[in-house]
């Protein structure tokens, strides 16, 4: 019997002293005494057990083995634990196995194991702490280690569940308890009834514990099964909560499932260091919910594990059905089937995206129409169906759309998790974004509440899209999911060659060589403006200088609209087209809904993601290729894109717009706004909790963005390799195996220089050509909006109109560059903050008319929100900038104190001022620093005039800089602009100095209304 349970928790990688110390092998009446003590237990007459429940445990006579530890509260031996049987018992219809057995009706409690002295220092010397003899002290039985932890908040816990993983972490060194189930941390209170009569609350034992500021790594099991992980999820969210609720920061340590289940598997198979890993790279609580968003916790109705989906046999009573595969397994195909049988049948279809393009070769494929290619009178009976963009998904639009005529047909929305987002959070929908979703709400009610389908597919499929959809339709609906689990072999799998730096230089050299060797790359980029260095324009002149003979072939949004470009028409021709090429560049309108199946043409694949995609969106990006390319990345490390105010919290995000959607309508009530009676403010809860969702996963992969794209491509089975930016790749060695031995202080610029200057070169030729533009009037303007197919002539032109309607003056070469770099928000901001603050309340009125009009009295919060600024100008008022502007030559210093009281406000508030404005201020920010960001906002600086001795301190002295860039000239074409038309100006500005000199104080009710977010 020892010998089993000793060889039972080696097994599980437990050090064989610290097994002695807690287990102990039981057999024939003892098991009982272990167990059975609780003085509730149901008894006999003469105090012994009712016989009922002995017979319940008739199968502890076999013997077990028996583990239990240190009871925290009381620093003694722990009376509670729990027992394994040889032969478990087995209760209920569905044959559950009852692995351990727990003191019944009895609190449960922890698993906090004695440790031998040796483990003791080993764990001491992790966390760099000197142990005295008082610490190590020769009787085991009480406190000790455990109470040399509790005076050592420093020290991590680590809280996993079952006592062997328990054990298997205090070997390896970290400090770990273990509870006996994934819920054994808390209790929620409950009456006679079973109902909940309170709040839940930690368990004593686990509340002595979490001291505040210390760090809690939760490390449950990775398991595969949606029901599993769904309660896994539940247990983390809620103990973790508890846990912060004491103020411990919480953490949670994941790892790839294949890799083992518990933690001590991962420990056995993949080695210790595979666990520190996954330690050092575990996340914030709220990192880690944010995360959990990219689930799919439906359980399958098909789960297959296979190269290709093929054969599958979907029941014709399935309604809504989700189809998860990975990149380039045939769910094109899959759903291909599907609009067969359904054309068949004689039932319409709708194809659904978010890309022109892309709806484009869908609709190829399938055999429809899409929408240009329709016409608005079509008659609806003969009407098979065609596709559509998200963004025409409304009455308004070309399509003329009317949700109440589809029903009981076919909608296909492939990409779904990038459909939705587009439809609830791009610029495009924004206009008719309220009208885009009554529109799908509607659709939705049609098909999955009547007799239709409803098909969606994405590798990233997620409970969000499917909730969604059910919400929407609100039926009660059981989803068909289809999930197919393959992954590739290490014969399948890419080699991902991940570039860190700040920047991609490196790659971009390991690219130049592999083209000068005879390779033939295809190149995924984040950009395609000129003014981005590492961009699709960029590069494809700097690869044309530098290989004049090789073919480069440009595909993005512009090349593909323009008929003078190669790119014209190409995506539902790849195949064959891009077979002519030698080097492609994409942008990311190449990202999703294609296959580029060519084979044995291109050489490799590499890529580009400065951090503006999603990170869901670059893995697409990389999987267009099909063919088992090697991958060249560079990422960086954190992306710049953030929705909201960029938390990661759904709560905080979605408390902070409501707050804020309150704040604008006070402020819209405070300027006679008459429009607000019938205002509509809780529009599709279902679509703004949707939203809040997919904007917290975004934010999170954000924040770590090249670790979550690295991590993701990891989990879907490829092999990740880092390049050593000193040695860089093979690809960094001369033809002839020698390498690289050009000197540093070489005569020839560097590639950071030569790719500068390549972007300079274009960008100055492209707003000189804008500039010289044809001038066009407001019809060919509006004729231009609509066109999709435009030449570069075309776009330069309707470039111009814009420019010239946004700043009122003549469009030069040098407007355009201070308009790419985003003159016009910060002269936007000044204007109202100054001269054009009585202006304010007309302004932001106007633009909350045009919303309530055209969502017929209901407003979409996030739209709503960006589109006003009287918050925004409250907070730079509250801050004091007017008087810094009108008193420039005030000199500024740390110490000031009306600069630090506004520090103080600043920094209290912190994320209302981020919901606000957008700035993010860290805690420790100086007055200069606060100044300095909201400065910014205008586009006015400071600068260092000196340094002054103050309290034996050096402090520096600062004054503001005025810009100059003649943003007087357009304050005043606005302020007549607003003479004529007031309230209907559709950007902003300022008048001169003086002007702004003369203004009053603003009144303090509007600051205390900011105060008040």
């Amino acid at each position: 019997m020892a010998v089993n349970h000793l060889i039972e928790w080696n097994a599980s990688c437990v050090d064989e002293q610290l097994t002695q110390l807690n287990v102990t092998p039981l057999e024939g009446y003892r098991p009982f005494d272990y167990l059975l003590y609780s003085e509730t237990l149901p008894r006999r007459n003469d105090g012994r057990i009712s016989d009922r429940i002995l017979n319940r445990y008739q199968h502890l006579y076999d013997g077990g083995w028996w583990c239990s530890g240190i009871d925290i509260l009381t620093g003694k031996d722990d009376v509670w634990g729990c027992f394994k049987p040889v032969h478990p018992r087995i209760i209920g219809e569905h044959n559950k196995i009852i692995k351990y057995e727990h003191p019944p009706q009895t609190p449960t409690g922890i698993f906090a194991l004695r440790v031998s002295k040796p483990i003791w220092e080993r764990i001491a010397q992790r966390y760099h702490l000197t142990l005295s003899e008082k610490d190590i002290k020769p009787d085991q039985s009480d406190l000790g280690f455990w109470e040399w932890v509790l005076v050592h908040p420093q020290i991590p816990l680590c809280i996993t569940e079952g006592a062997k993983k328990a054990g298997a972490l205090l070997t390896a060194g970290y400090v770990a308890i273990a509870l006996p189930g994934i819920h054994g941390g808390y209790r929620v209170p409950r009456n006679d009834w079973g109902k909940r009569k309170g709040i839940s609350r930690l368990i004593p034992q686990l509340e002595k514990l979490a001291t505040p500021k210390r760090e809690v790594y939760i490390v449950f099991d990775q398991d595969s099964k949606p029901n599993t992980i769904k309660a896994v999820n539940t247990a983390i969210k809620q103990t973790g909560y508890l846990l912060g609720k004491q103020g411990c920061l919480v953490k949670v340590v994941t790892w790839n499932s294949q890799l083992g289940k518990g933690v001590d598997d991962l420990i056995l198979t993949q080695s210790q260091a595979a666990f520190e890993r996954a330690y050092e790279t575990a996340i914030s609580l709220e990192n880690w919910r944010a995360l959990s968003f990219n689930r799919l916790t439906y359980p399958a109705d098909i789960q297959v594990n296979q190269r290709y989906l093929s054969n599958l046999e979907i029941p014709e009573t399935a309604q809504l059905i989700g189809i998860k595969s990975p990149k380039g397994t045939g769910k094109t195909q899959l759903i291909q089937d599907i609009v067969q049988r359904a054309k068949q049948q004689g039932k319409w279809v709708l194809v659904i995206g978010h890309r022109i393009r892309l709806v484009e070769a869908l609709c190829q494929r399938f055999g429809l129409k899409y929408l240009q290619e329709t016409e608005a009178n079509f008659p609806r009976e003969q009407n098979p169906g065609y596709g559509l963009c998200i963004d025409s998904l409304h009455p308004g639009s070309r399509a003329n759309f009317n949700a109440e005529n589809w029903s009981d047909g076919v909608v296909i929305i492939d990409e779904i998790e990038q459909v939705l987002w587009h439809g609830l959070n791009s610029d495009t929908c924004r206009h008719q974004r309220v009208s885009i979703l009554q529109s799908l709400k509607t659709l939705m009610q049609n098909v999955i509440g009547g007799r239709g389908k409803v098909v969606v597919a994405d590798a990233d499929l997620s409970d969000i899209s499917i909730d969604y959809l059910l919400s929407l339709a609100g039926v009660e609906q059981t989803p068909f999911i289809i999930h197919n689990e393959w992954k590739p072999q290490t014969k399948d799998a890419w080699s991902v060659y991940s570039y860190s730096g700040n920047t991609p230089k490196q790659l971009v050299k390991d690219l130049e060589e592999h083209i000068a060797k005879g390779g033939k790359p295809f190149v995924f980029l984040s950009a395609q403006k000129l003014a981005s260095q590492w961009g699709t324009r960029t590069l494809e002149t700097y690869l044309k200088t530098q290989f004049p003979d090789q073919k480069i072939m440009r595909i993005d949004s512009e090349s593909l609209a323009d008929p003078t470009h190669p790119a014209y028409g190409c995506i539902s021709e790849l195949n064959s087209i891009l077979k002519n090429y030698d080097i492609v560049l994409a942008s990311p309108c190449l990202e999703t809904g294609v296959s580029i199946d060519i084979k044995h043409h291109f050489t490799s694949v590499w890529g580009i993601a400065q951090g503006i995609q999603g990170e869901n969106s670059v893995r697409q990006a990389l999987g267009r290729i099909r063919e088992n390319l090697p991958r060249y990345l560079w990422v960086a490390s954190h992306g710049f894109n953030q929705v909201g105010n960029g938390s990661i919290s759904l709560a905080s995000l979605l408390s902070c717009n409501h707050r804020l959607t309150r704040l604008n309508i006070r402020l819209l009530q405070q300027s006679d706004f008459a429009g607000l009676d019938d205002l509509e403010m809780g529009f599709q809860a279902e679509s703004l909790l949707c939203w809040g969702k997919m904007a917290v996963r975004f934010n999170a992969a954000m924040s770590r963005y090249r670790e979550s794209i690295l991590a993701a491509l990891e989990a879907e089975g490829h092999q990740i390799f880092q390049v050593s930016l000193e040695k860089s790749s093979s690809l960094n060695k001369s033809s002839n195996g020698a390498k690289n031995t050009e000197p540093k202080n070489s005569a020839r610029p560097s590639l950071s220089e030569m790719i500068s200057a390549v972007r300079d070169q274009n960008y100055q030729a492209e707003c000189q050509a804008i500039s010289q533009a044809k001038i066009i009037g407001d019809r060919q303007y509006h004729d231009l909006q609509k066109k999709l197919v435009k030449t570069a002539a075309e776009r330069r032109s309707q470039r111009k109109y814009e420019l010239n309607l946004k700043y009122g003056i003549p469009v030069t070469g040098d407007l355009i560059e201070k308009d790419d770099k985003g003159w016009y928000d910060q002269l936007r901001i000044h204007y109202f903050l100054t001269v054009g603050r009585p202006y304010l309340g007309h302004r932001d009125a106007a633009i909350a008319y045009q919303f309530i009009e055209r969502g017929q009295g209901n407003i979409f919060v996030p739209d709503f929100n960006r589109s006003q600024l009287g918050a925004m100008i409250g907070i730079l008022e509250l801050v004091g900038i007017p008087a810094l502007i009108q008193h420039p030559q005030r000199e500024l210093k740390n110490t000031d104190p009306d600069l630090q009281n506004v520090t103080e406000i600043a920094l209290r508030d912190r994320l209302a001022i981020k919901s606000i404005t957008g700035i993010g201020l860290a805690k420790n920010s100086t007055p200069i620093v606060v100044i300095r960001r909201f400065l910014d906002k205008i586009g006015y600086g400071l600068e260092c005039l000196r340094l002054e001795s103050y309290q034996k301190k050096r402090i520096r002295v600062y004054r503001v800089v005025e810009p100059d860039d003649n943003r007087l000239e357009v304050f005043q074409k606005w302020l007549a602009f607003e003479d004529q038309s007031p309230g209907q100006l559709p950007l902003q500005a300022e008048k001169s100095r003086d002007a702004i000199a003369k203004l009053n104080p603003v009144e303090s009710e509007f600051t205390q209304l900011c105060l008040q977010f």
